[in-house]
């Protein structure tokens, strides 16, 4: 009885123990299987943007997790060139967080790249985080598959490297990035801007706005800016799946042209509101005059011809009788007329292209140039044009009666609009302080001398002397008059900006400035054109 109890209880703790050996060993076996089953992959979510900029690329890092260096691949073109990517500042980086921006310098030569892919490394697998321009390389089989966490830039596809097995690609839309830059951003007024697109993706159209109430749909267009200001300037571009915009604020600056270097740059010979010569030649093949008003036959004595290259009339231009011509025949420029222009009576010639912003009476004068008219026009009878010569007008034709120069007709176009022009708008400075001048030499009086500085209200000189050099005359309020010098000459700069220069001699050579005119009252005399720069050694030294 006793034994067979013994016996009993044996089995039943042999039979705990085995159950307990079991249990043990099953859960022992479940671990194992669930310590060896395949782990939930992380793939890191990123908000991320690639920027083309010049001849970079910038890839910045927006938000999301943090990656390392060693864990992730840039590809550019389908090449690894992430060793040769740096942080903005230019240093080395062993990993990718937010805020981080890194730059790859396109070689210099090298076509810009088409695409860019950023691409996360864990292992044996790789996981697209960004995609940029073209897909990637064809050798790669892409396996789409939306991340969780990702944002609306953030894709992550599955890649798995094949080199033996078909290309099979999903696509991926190509995202349109809209850059642009500008040369030059500022200038002076009038100011050409010409505008490149450097935006990426399939653009189909292009809209840009330069803040002048002026518009284009070409890529790169050129634009002229005509009044100062700042101008805000945006381009938007299009492709088959939206639109893109891009607006710098106050991106070109187009300002006034300091006075004394528009007279520099412009060769700026008489900038005045009148010419009067009884002089014989005034010449300047490369100059500029600027007359403020109006130019009649009187002005020029009958005979005297206005030989520059740029000539201004801010007013009509009326010559009738005398021979009196306008413009270089060895370097002819433009001639601009702001009001209407009559070459009637005397053969003169007439060298450059000419604008007149009204009516245009043509008689005896010998045209070797183009003439753009914004008005009428009216033929006499024996005008002459070169063979390629024309006359364009926007307003009306008028001939004689019986007119025999069928070859002059034809050689009158009309059209709906001529080029325009602007008129220098620069006002004439006024003079500098007293202890400006008298700190460089300038003295208040004193005879005509080689090297002679004068600042003062008027200045008069009416005596004989030999010719004089590197002369400069400041008027502040007055007049200047240099007269009796019978053959003698004067080289230099006067400067009148509240009167008029009155001048009797063989010659000058130099610049003119006066508000009321330069007036060369006797004859024989010849004036030539000299740049503002041969009087000074330095900027600081211009007396304007």
């Amino acid at each position: 009885m006793n034994q067979q109890h013994r016996e009993t209880g044996v089995s039943e703790v042999l039979g705990a123990i085995i159950l307990v050996s079991v249990i043990t060993l099953g859960i022992a076996i479940a671990g194992v299987t669930i310590l060896s089953s395949p782990q939930k992959q992380t793939i890191p979510a990123v908000s991320s943007e690639v920027l083309p900029l010049d001849n970079q690329l910038l890839v910045s890092h927006n938000g999301g997790d943090t990656i390392r260096k060693s864990e992730m691949a840039i590809m550019v073109d389908g090449v690894d060139k992430t060793a040769a990517f740096t942080l903005l500042n230019g240093n080395p980086w062993s990993s990718w967080t937010v805020g981080d921006t890194l730059v790859y310098q396109v070689p210099s030569g090298q076509q810009f790249p088409r695409g860019v892919q950023i691409i996360y490394l864990n292992g044996q697998n790789s996981y697209l985080i960004q995609s940029w321009g073209e897909p990637v390389s064809p050798d790669t089989t892409v396996t789409a598959t939306l991340s969780p966490t990702a944002t609306t830039t953030t894709v992550t596809t599955s890649i798995t490297t094949s080199t033996s097995t078909p290309v099979t690609t999903t696509p991926t839309p190509v995202p349109l990035f809209v850059l642009f830059n500008a040369t030059p951003t500022s200038g002076y007024v009038p100011l050409s801007v010409q505008f490149t697109d450097q935006s990426t993706g399939p653009v189909t159209a292009w809209n840009w706005s330069f803040g002048d109430g002026n518009m284009s749909s070409v890529q790169n267009p050129v634009h002229n800016y005509t009044a100062i200001g700042n101008y805000t300037v945006s381009l938007t571009v299009t492709s088959a799946s939206g639109s893109s915009t891009l607006t710098k604020m106050d991106y070109i600056q187009v300002t006034e042209v300091p006075f004394v270097t528009y007279v520099i740059e412009n060769d700026v010979f008489v900038y005045g509101n009148q010419l009067s010569f009884s002089g014989d030649y005034v010449t300047g093949p490369n100059a500029t005059v600027i007359l403020t008003e109006s130019l009649i036959t009187s002005d020029l004595n009958g005979g005297t011809s206005i030989a520059v290259h740029t000539l201004y009339v801010d007013g009509d231009v009326y010559l009738d009788g005398g021979s009196a011509g306008l413009g270089s025949s060895t370097n002819p420029g433009n001639i601009y007329v702001n009001g209407d222009m009559t070459l009637w009576n005397g053969q003169r010639d007439i060298y450059g292209d000419v604008y007149v912003n009204g009516n245009f009476a043509l008689k005896d004068a010998l045209i070797h140039g183009n003439v753009y008219v914004n008005g009428d026009v009216t033929l006499g009878w024996t005008p002459t044009l070169d063979a390629d010569s024309y006359i364009y007008y926007t307003g009306t034709l008028t001939i004689p009666d019986n007119y025999n120069h069928p070859e002059i007709v034809t050689k009158c176009l009309h059209v709906d609009t001529v080029p325009g022009f602007s008129m220098p708008t620069q006002e004439i400075p006024s003079v500098k302080s007293a202890a400006w001048y008298a700190a460089r030499g300038y003295v208040s009086s004193g005879a005509l001398a080689d090297n002679l500085k004068i600042f003062a209200n008027s200045y008069t000189s009416s005596s004989w002397t030999t010719s004089v050099s590197d002369v400069v005359i400041i008027a502040s309020t007055g007049d200047i008059s240099i007269t009796g010098l019978g053959g003698s000459g004067v080289r230099g700069v006067l400067f009148a900006p509240n009167g008029r220069v009155t001048f009797s001699g063989g010659f000058f050579e130099g610049v003119v400035i006066a508000r009321d005119g330069f007036d060369v009252t006797s004859g024989g005399t010849l004036v030539t054109f000299t740049n503002l720069e041969t009087y000074f050694s330095s900027p600081d030294d211009y007396p304007f």
